[in-house]
């Protein structure tokens, strides 16, 4: 590209097929910055668009996140009455979809009047990259029922919902669909493996990760994240050591997935050791994410000095991610002065996120810090924001059953609390003791009315 930009600079007249070239080029080369500036150019010197060019610059708004251009060129293009094919209109799609706007996605797939695999395709990724586990299977099926089958994007995005609501009956049902009407490919592949690995099954991941023909960094990348959720940190590590026997190149992907896993297994020197090797002989910056996974680590074993110090020699400014894992060690380790740093910076991102919130209100309590608890309450409730209550979710013979505390609608109930008091008493026999300086006065009630939402949804 950077000849082809030589060429296009040194040109006395420049049309709009040259400009639709440039464009083009700069996409399928991964620069969607100088996309926009090439068409900024155009615009400055009065050229007319017409709908190649405007579906270029939709797909260097969706990769950009930049939804402001997106709204802007599509208006553009009412406005002008450009024709807009099932191509332009899928790359609407696309683009409102990656940048969270689903309501516009739909409204554009909606007013479609024709819509292929790919279109399809592009709203059911949006629905699934964006949590919504149930809309993303109820459109594959309406899908199959407009006479279309799914291809290997829908598919992707299908395991990703059954990932995120742990159903490994439908999970297992895709993956025979797959490979009974496609070729089980690296992407395929990749998604299958951390379908099993999300809903609980492990084996099943590494048993199909043995089984692939051609895996590549991702695919590496995804075993050893799946070894790393579930805490078997020292797997993770051994998986890594294979990896490097091979032709292929640990990247920032794969150091992150392995120093996650260290810090979910406590495996401290380990996780110093390979975070001092990223740097050194791979020679990979630390990014915010590596530096989020030290800290936790850190943190978690008590070593919050030393996670401190290592937040201060980062050369760029620590994010949100990095304050809360120090802040969640200060508060399980009781290390009152860094808490409260760590607590001010954590607010200073004013965080929408509710569950932060009450993990400052929880280290203020345990510091005996009323006001601070106080405050936290306050602003709470000043944003309107309520906490989405935690919910686990087993699946028996086909059937979802979800656990909300508080809740006491399950029809097994007495067999469950019985279970529950006696596995308290073995407990108790043991050693445990509640730990009780966390109960706050005045505590509220989680919102019941949520919960049966939650039930009714699942």
């Amino acid at each position: 590209m950077d000849e082809a930009v030589a060429v296009f600079d040194m040109m006395p007249r420049r049309d709009l097929v040259c400009c639709t070239t440039m464009i083009t080029g700069f996409l399928q080369s991964g620069r969607p910055v100088e996309a926009v500036d090439v068409y900024r150019r155009m615009q400055n010197e009065g050229m007319e668009f017409d709908g190649v060019v405007m579906m270029g610059l939709v797909q260097a708004c969706a990769s950009l996140g930049d939804l402001r251009l997106g709204l802007s060129v599509h208006g553009y293009m009412i406005r002008r009455n450009l024709p807009t094919d099932v191509m332009v209109q899928t790359s609407l799609v696309d683009m409102y979809a990656k940048n969270g706007h689903l309501e516009l996605a739909s409204s554009v797939f909606n007013k479609m009047p024709y819509r292929n695999a790919v279109s399809w395709g592009a709203l059911i990724s949006g629905f699934a990259q964006n949590g919504f586990a149930g809309h993303t299977l109820e459109m594959v099926v309406e899908m199959q029922n407009c006479g279309l089958e799914p291809n290997s994007a829908s598919l992707v995005s299908s395991l990703l919902a059954c990932s995120q609501a742990g159903l490994l009956k439908l999970g297992k049902s895709i993956h025979g669909y797959i490979l009974r009407r496609l070729e089980l490919g690296q992407v395929c592949g990749t998604a299958v493996i951390d379908m099993y690995s999300k809903c609980g099954s492990l084996s099943y991941a590494h048993a199909l990760f043995d089984q692939m023909a051609s895996r590549d960094v991702i695919s590496w990348n995804a075993m050893i994240a799946s070894y790393g959720i579930h805490g078997n940190g020292e797997e993770a590590l051994a998986l890594f050591l294979q990896m490097t026997e091979t032709n292929l190149k640990p990247d920032h992907a794969t150091f992150a997935s392995l120093l996650s896993a260290f810090s979910h297994s406590g495996l401290v020197e380990e996780g110093l050791y390979w975070f001092d090797v990223m740097v050194s002989k791979y020679k990979i910056p630390p990014g915010e994410k590596h530096y989020a996974c030290m800290v936790d680590l850190l943190a978690r074993s008590g070593r919050v000095e030393e996670a401190s110090k290592l937040i201060a020699s980062m050369n760029t400014e620590p994010g949100l991610a990095v304050w809360v894992a120090l802040l969640a060690g200060c508060h399980n380790h009781r290390k009152l002065a860094i808490g409260e740093i760590a607590a001010k910076k954590v607010l200073e991102f004013n965080p929408d996120d509710l569950g932060i919130y009450a993990l400052v209100s929880n280290f203020y309590a345990m510091a005996r810090r009323w006001e601070g608890v106080a405050c936290m309450k306050k602003i709470m409730k000043q944003t309107g924001m309520k906490k989405v209550p935690g919910y686990s979710v087993v699946e028996v013979n086909g059937e979802l059953h979800a656990f909300l505390m508080e809740d006491k609608s399950h029809h097994h109930l007495e067999d469950i609390m019985l279970l529950l008091n006696n596995l308290y008493s073995e407990m108790k026999e043991m050693g445990y003791v509640p730990k009780s300086e966390l109960l706050l006065p005045n505590f509220e009630v989680s919102h019941f009315s949520e919960q049966r939402k939650l039930i009714k949804l699942l």
